[in-house]
């Protein structure tokens, strides 16, 4: 029996409730969004998306491979659309954040975009 897909969803639970609680407590306390509550998020997100592929990336099979390929193209591609986007609202001032507050939440959404399109893209194929 392999145990660890639900050791994934239990550290993804733990590590979403510190990552929401971090962000209330952020809010409540001065009213602005801390950036490290982002990469909690996307570390729960990590590991709920791990709990799902992990019987898959035990093989090393073409399809894995391929799935990962395309997976990591499209989350550079993402990731770029990011950039740009968050460029644009900087530039039109319409993002109050500070530069490491964005600079978190580009790579949280990044890491994120990169597992869910793992899982996306496993069920695919």
């Amino acid at each position: 029996m392999d145990h660890y897909p639900r050791t994934f969803i239990v550290l993804g639970s733990l590590l979403g409730a510190m990552g929401l609680s971090l962000l209330i407590i952020g809010l409540l306390a001065d009213g602005s969004v801390q950036g490290h509550s982002f990469s909690m998020l996307s570390l729960s997100v990590l590991a709920f998306c791990m709990s799902y592929l992990y019987p898959q990336f035990k093989q090393k099979d073409e399809r894995m491979k391929s799935i990962r390929q395309k997976a990591v193209s499209y989350a550079f591609t993402a990731g770029i659309g990011y950039m740009l986007i968050f460029s644009l609202l900087a530039e039109m001032n319409v993002l109050k954040m500070d530069v490491s507050s964005v600079l978190s939440l580009i790579i949280a959404l990044s890491m994120t975009t990169l597992f869910l399109l793992l899982v996306f893209l496993a069920r695919k194929y």
